[in-house]
C-alpha cells in the first residue's frame, strides 16, 4: 500500500528518513543509514531536498551534524501547497473546458426495432408540453404501425407534445388537423420531397430515419441539435 505522504510530493526515501527520525529523534548520517537501510550516497542526496522542504532541522555539535524531524505541522504546510497546486490546475482545466467541445455521440440502428427505438427515445425524453421538430419526406402516405413502439401515439398525446413539421404537400393533405401539430410544406415546384427520410430534432438529439434501408442514426450533441433547430425554425418561417 502506498504511503499517503507520497501524495505530498515526497519520495519513498524522504518518507523513510522522516519516519525514522520521528521514531528515534536526532540522528547522525551514519545512524540514518543504519536505521533506514538506505545507501549512504542516497541519504546524502536526499537530505538537502528535505531541508529545503522544511522537513528536517540540523544540530551541530562540534564537527558532527545531527538531523531531527520537523514537527508534523510542516506536513500540513506541504499538504496546503499541494491543495493549492491541484486547485490551480482544476481552475485551469475548467477554463479550458467547453461543453460545446464534447464529442457528439453517434448511434447506428437497423431494422424496424431500431426505428422504434428512436420514437421511444423521443417520446420518453420529452417532458409534458415540450416541442420537437420534424422533417418528413416519406414516400408512403402511412407509416407502418410496427415502426412505432407500442403506446407511442397515446403517450405523445398524453404528454401534449407539440411538434412543428415540414413535409410534402401530399403527406400534409392526408394529415388531420391537430392543435398540437403545425405543418408547412415544401412547394412542389421546388421539390416533391419524396426521399423516404424523416429527421427529428428533440432535446439535445438529432435522428435521421431512412425508411428505404430501414436504418436510423441517432446523434446526441447539444451544439448540433441547437444548430439544426435554428435552421428548421428559419426554414419554417420562410415557407
Amino acid at each position: 500500500m502506498t504511503n499517503p505522504l507520497i501524495h505530498l510530493g515526497l519520495s519513498k526515501k524522504e518518507v523513510t528518513i522522516y519516519q525514522v527520525l520521528m521514531e528515534f529523534g536526532r540522528l547522525s548520517i551514519a545512524d540514518i543509514v543504519k536505521h533506514t537501510h538506505l545507501h549512504r550516497h542516497d541519504v546524502y542526496a536526499v537530505l538537502p531536498d528535505m531541508l529545503e522542504k522544511g522537513l528536517l532541522t540540523t544540530i551541530d555539535e562540534g564537527k558532527r551534524t545531527f538531523y531531527r524531524a520537523a514537527p508534523p505541522s510542516q506536513l500540513q504546510h506541504l499538504f496546503a501547497v499541494v491543495q493549492e497546486q491541484v486547485g490551480d490546475e482544476i481552475r485551469r482545466l475548467t477554463e479550458a473546458f467547453s461543453p460545446d467541445a464534447v464529442q457528439p455521440a453517434f448511434r447506428f440502428l437497423e431494422g424496424k426495432k431500431g426505428i422504434r427505438f428512436v420514437f421511444h427515445d423521443l417520446v420518453h425524453s420529452l417532458n409534458k408540453g415540450e416541442i420537437f421538430y420534424k422533417y418528413s419526406s416519406r414516400k408512403s402516405t402511412k407509416l407502418p404501425d410496427d415502426c412505432l413502439p407500442k403506446g407511442y401515439r397515446a403517450l405523445r398525446d398524453k404528454k401534449q407534445l407539440e411538434r412543428f413539421v415540414i413535409t410534402s404537400e401530399q403527406l400534409k393533405s392526408i394529415k388531420k388537423k391537430r392543435l398540437e401539430r403545425s405543418i408547412k410544406t415544401i412547394p412542389t415546384d421546388f421539390d416533391l420531397f419524396e426521399y423516404d427520410i424523416t429527421q427529428l430534432i428533440y432535446k439535445n438529439k438529432i435522428a435521421f430515419i431512412d425508411y428505404s434501408s430501414m436504418t436510423a442514426i441517432l446523434i446526441e450533441s447539444p451544439l448540433l441539435a441547437s444548430f439544426q433547430k435554428r435552421l428548421f425554425q428559419l426554414l419554417y418561417k420562410l415557407l
